[in-house]
Parts: structure tokens; C-alpha cells; sequence
């Protein structure tokens, strides 16, 4: 009876999944780097060359992050996305050229991709907070 009523109280005190607290994360924060060095890596591979972001949107929320970028060559310079990896995925007339939305969590070692889909058709984030039990809050900031 006293493990139930213990039990209850921890649930009661802990904030839900809906509750959670979602912040902006701004050009001064060093999560930001840290986001986009965990990113980098795997997009330099998979396109063949340097890679930065142009951030278009990025939240965090408990140990999760959630952000959509603009993969582009250093300076500004698009990616020719038919010369790369993506090339399946992506239509060339498509104006969004390589839009991606990224899922990231914070692991002992620092953050690390869960989740990411380029110029995705559908909106991916909703399975992503079901699954991950995240605030919609992170997702949208309507």
C-alpha cells in the first residue's frame, strides 16, 4: 500500500511528457554547435564535401533536441543533390533541396542524430513524438 501511494506521488511530482519545457535554441548557445557537429559528419559522407547548416528552426526539450536545417556547402553554396547519396530521394525541381528535419538526444558523450528525414513528403515528427513521448511544443510553435 505504501509503494502504491509512494508510486503515485513520484508520477504526480514528475512533469509528463506533455508538460515538458521546450526552449529556443539561439546563435549564443553552445547546444547549437554541438547540434550541428553531431550532424555534420554523416551529411559530409553522404554528399561528398564540407557541409554547414542554415538553421531554419531549433528546440530542446529534456535530453531531446529537434531541429530543421538547410544542408548547404560552406558559404552559402547549394549542394548538388544529384551527385550525392540523397540523389533518390530528392526531386530536382523540388524548391525545398534538401530541407532536413533532425531528432537529436543527449547521451552521456554528448548529442547524437536519433532521427532525421531529408525533403520528407510527410510530416515525420508526428511519429517522432509519439514514439519518443515528446511535447508537440517541440515540434511546432503553433
Amino acid at each position: 500500500m505504501i509503494a502504491r501511494r509512494v508510486l503515485a506521488l513520484m508520477l504526480l511530482a514528475s512533469p509528463t511528457w506533455a508538460q515538458q519545457r521546450v526552449s529556443d535554441i539561439g546563435r549564443a548557445d553552445p547546444d547549437r554547435r554541438a547540434l550541428m557537429d553531431a550532424l555534420r559528419p554523416m551529411f559530409e559522407r553522404e554528399t561528398f564535401g564540407p557541409v554547414e547548416f542554415a538553421v531554419r528552426e531549433l528546440r530542446r526539450s529534456g535530453v531531446f533536441a529537434y531541429g530543421v536545417v538547410q544542408p548547404q556547402r560552406p558559404g552559402g553554396a547549394p549542394i548538388g543533390w544529384q551527385a550525392t547519396n540523397f540523389r533518390d530521394q530528392l526531386n530536382p525541381h523540388d524548391w525545398y533541396g534538401g530541407r532536413t528535419y533532425v531528432l537529436w538526444r543527449r547521451q552521456a558523450e554528448g548529442w547524437k542524430v536519433a532521427e532525421f528525414a531529408v525533403n520528407p513528403t510527410d510530416v515525420v515528427w508526428i511519429e517522432w513524438e509519439r514514439q519518443h513521448r515528446l511535447p508537440r511544443r517541440l515540434f511546432s510553435t503553433e
